[in-house]
């Protein structure tokens, strides 16, 4: 995907300091939380080894360490003992190995020399060979002076209930990602796979111009996540641009490209007539899907949801395996409805309904069921769709 990037992310290939070289000393726990905290964004599979490696600079009192699949760039900055200014790039997993192991009561130094690395904390040491830091690809200028503030457990919740739900098939590439929409006063989250849908929308205050749309990578959310879980800020900084968008927090920044679209039309497929409401204990449901869902077909997964007054029965057959069943209180009152649905689905959307009753709104054995809590958060708005397996006596 080419296009030109906005200002406030302009490709800059400029290192500081020399290439190969470097010196500097600083605590193994405050190097290996860094390190770990650009792992993730490491290729596992490459066919450019330089991005196997991650991009260390000293300079000043600080170490900037960047790690790049081309499409997401991670940086993060440490307080360290710069004694000698400059570059290099190290293979990052047997780097984060190394640093891993080494005593967390010791200072770690480590010492360049023609992309040649001397690693040593206490009486350990070891030696690896990297590649200068001209040879890494150029990644962004993460630096930006606007944007918008967002906080951080919101985000982190929105994109928890609904990264999930995503596709992994690369042929709809619109799907692999989460719609994001934001506005004044609120900002919704999307993932779906075509065969089960979450959305949720929470009241947030932002200062954008309008409201804006797009579409970011499941990858680049899952570390957002990731280091809004290290609870070190509060809030998080976005800036979002027309092909990417850049995540800041205290000490790190995020940038991602985003998914060219168009996402589908989601709204279209929100049952509006799902009248046959049902309330029923959300672990028990649980509980009991994942016992019947045993003898489910391996395939389909399939498990048969039939409901009658105050009552909800699970069952599953599978052809020369066996059958399974188990019934559970329900609140409903009207006629009777079976229906089928994948377990794994299913399983997935209760576990992110966050009440202890999860309430089931459906209409008929072809139609998409609606799972959301039974209460919901001052102005928050979660729903969960999924649609519905042809059963087959």
């Amino acid at each position: 995907m080419t296009k030109t990037v906005t200002e406030e992310a302009k490709v800059t290939g400029k290192t500081s300091a020399a290439s190969g070289t470097m010196k500097f000393t600083t605590p193994q726990t405050t190097l290996a939380g860094a390190v770990d905290r650009v792992l993730n964004v490491v290729p596992q599979k490459t066919t450019m080894p330089v991005l196997g490696h991650i991009l260390l600079e000293a300079e000043g009192s600080q170490v900037k360490i960047t790690a790049t699949d081309l499409d997401l760039s991670i940086c993060t900055t440490i307080e360290a003992t710069v004694a000698k200014e400059g570059s290099v790039t190290l293979p990052a997993k047997r780097f984060s190995e190394i640093v891993r192991q080494l005593d967390s009561n010791a200072d770690v130094n480590l010492d360049v020399n023609k992309a040649n690395a001397l690693i040593t904390a206490g009486r350990a040491n070891f030696r690896i060979l990297g590649m200068g830091a001209e040879e890494f690809p150029k990644v962004p200028n993460l630096v930006f002076k606007k944007g918008v503030t967002i906080p951080g457990d919101t985000l982190r919740k929105a994109i928890q209930r609904t990264s999930y739900c995503v596709s992994k098939d690369e042929t709809r590439r619109a799907l692999t990602g989460v719609l994001w929409e934001l506005s004044k006063d609120s900002m919704a989250m999307v993932g779906t796979d075509g065969h089960r849908l979450a959305r949720i929308s929470v009241p947030v205050e932002i200062s954008v111009e309008k409201q804006t749309t797009c579409i970011v990578p499941t990858k680049a959310l899952n570390q957002v996540m990731r280091l809004v879980g290290e609870g070190v800020d509060d809030t998080v900084s976005v800036k979002l641009a027309e092909d990417h968008v850049i995540f800041r927090f205290e000490k790190t920044t995020l940038f991602t490209r985003l998914i060219e679209g168009p996402f589908p039309k989601y709204e279209d497929v929100i049952p509006k007539g799902n009248d046959k409401r049902v309330i029923v204990k959300r672990d028990a449901f649980l509980d009991a899907l994942r016992r019947v869902a045993l003898l489910s077909d391996n395939l389909t997964h399939q498990v048969r949801v039939a409901v009658k007054p105050d009552t909800m029965t699970l069952s599953a057959r599978t052809q020369d395996i066996g059958e399974a069943q188990e019934e559970l209180e329900a609140q409903y009152g009207g006629d009777e409805i079976v229906m089928g649905f994948n377990a794994q689905y299913l399983g997935e959307l209760l576990r992110n309904v966050s009440t202890e009753d999860a309430l089931l709104s459906l209409s008929s054995p072809l139609n998409a069921g609606l799972v959301e809590p039974v209460e919901q958060g001052e102005d928050e708005n979660y729903l969960c769709l999924i649609m519905p397996l042809r059963l087959v006596d």
